[in-house]
């Protein structure tokens, strides 16, 4: 009998924090594969820099709305100045400095339907506004445990022909995740894109109340259509000899 009323009791307690989370922030570990991302062609840039870039932001939530944002520089482990930088030889001779930088930030209001990007894009900040895309969402039925929440498989293949895995628990229904994956029945807490080029993994889940303006929709640059914003960054990226990632990084090869 004890052990039942214990279970009882576990169960109404589980129920309980799925129907009563309003609101909290998480904490996730962006890991890119920067060796990944080289072309074929430009194999000897492998030696330049370290295969793995690792960035850390929050997701803060309510009811309705959601912003995933870096964490503050004196928060993140592994922000040792604008991201990251590192150094080394090129080849023929010379240096190059290859700097990663994270300063992006996602916002997304389920009840007004609308999704505010703030770009910071060679030293100047861009607002994109749009309806978020509707996700098309494959449901799997594998399993695994991310901070003790039993959690999902999920999986589609985006516009640029990425194949994206996410894992989400229906313990939290929470329709949410980090960057702008959004869309399953319940709180992403792991992404997965083209089999680890880049790796995003909840680390902690803090349950509380948000404090004022602690989650904003953002705002202070100059507002782009998407497909304008898209066709600047590949216009100077062009120029410069480098490439764009999701998630706002930019790799600026300096010789």
């Amino acid at each position: 009998m004890k052990k039942y009323l214990l279970a009882v009791f576990a169960c109404l307690s589980l129920s309980f924090i799925t129907e009563e989370v309003k609101q909290g922030v998480i904490t996730y570990t962006t890991k890119i594969n920067m060796h990944k991302r080289i072309p074929p062609d430009q194999e000897e840039m492998k030696k330049m820099i370290p295969e793995f870039n690792s960035v850390q932001n929050q997701l803060l939530f309510n009811e309705m709305e959601s912003l995933f944002k870096p964490l503050p520089a004196d928060e993140n482990p592994f922000d040792n100045g604008g991201g990251g930088s590192w150094t080394g030889t090129a080849p023929g001779g010379g240096m190059r400095t290859i700097r990663m930088v994270l300063q992006n930030e996602t916002y997304l209001n389920r009840d007004a339907d609308l999704m505010t990007q703030l770009r910071d894009f060679m030293g100047k900040k861009y607002i994109i506004k749009k309806e978020p895309k509707r996700i098309p969402w494959k449901l799997g039925s594998e399993t695994k445990q991310l901070l003790g929440y039993a959690c999902k498989d999920a999986s589609y293949t985006d516009e640029n022909q990425r194949k994206v895995r996410a894992w989400y628990t229906e313990d939290l229904r929470i329709p949410i995740g980090p960057e702008g994956f959004h869309g399953l029945p319940g709180l992403i807490l792991e992404v997965d894109v083209n089999e680890g080029e880049m790796l995003i993994t909840a680390d902690k889940l803090d349950l509380r109340a948000l404090k004022k303006n602690e989650l904003k929709e953002p705002k202070g640059g100059e507002e782009l259509t998407e497909e304008a914003y898209q066709a600047m960054v590949k216009e100077q990226m062009e120029k410069m000899g480098a490439q764009s990632g999701p998630g706002g990084m930019r790799m600026i090869i300096r010789n």
